[in-house]
């Protein structure tokens, strides 16, 4: 009989919704120990922190982010949302992902009437693991698409591939 050890940190499952919407998207990217093993690159947008150590992972994550493009998805959206959705204040994190690998994703399109708007709102949802991006519009997922593909680029240019990875943190060059 195999003991199980405890985990230092607890096993916690949550959902986030990150809303976007319009062409103004910012995401904020930080590096850490660039081509070492123990390379990291820090999303941050809003009040979310998504951390990326493999570029494979990155990669993954913004082709996912890319699917209601390709599949029809945005056709219900407008190309531009007249009011921007209710967000959390800026520098104020409330979720920090370490994306330690490539999440099960699905693309859900929703919509609901909005008594305070007096009409009905559609979006598409990317459920991505513990978060779910909500677009609004098709300015909104280009601009956020154009963000996180200039993450994708840092990553592939800081962080080692896992195969190097392993090798580094063994001692081999």
């Amino acid at each position: 009989m195999t003991s199980q050890k405890p985990s230092i940190f607890p096993s916690l499952t949550t959902r986030s919704t990150i809303m976007i919407a319009g062409e103004h998207q910012q995401v904020r990217v930080d590096v850490t120990s660039a081509l070492t093993a123990s390379a990291a690159v820090f999303v941050t947008f809003g009040a979310v922190r998504m951390v990326f150590t493999d570029p494979a992972v990155a990669r993954a994550l913004i082709t996912a982010l890319r699917r209601p493009r390709s599949g029809g998805y945005l056709m219900a959206l407008p190309e531009h949302f007249m009011l921007s959705p209710d967000r959390f204040a800026s520098d104020e994190h409330l979720v920090t992902v370490n994306w330690s690998q490539a999440p099960q994703t699905s693309v859900v399109p929703g919509g609901a009437f909005s008594p305070e708007r007096r009409r009905h709102v559609h979006w598409v949802d990317v459920e991505a693991g513990p978060l779910t991006f909500r677009f609004f519009d098709k300015a909104g997922h280009k601009a956020f698409m154009a963000e996180l593909a200039r993450t994708v680029q840092v990553a592939r240019s800081v962080l080692l591939p896992a195969d190097e990875k392993a090798l580094a943190l063994h001692g081999h060059n």
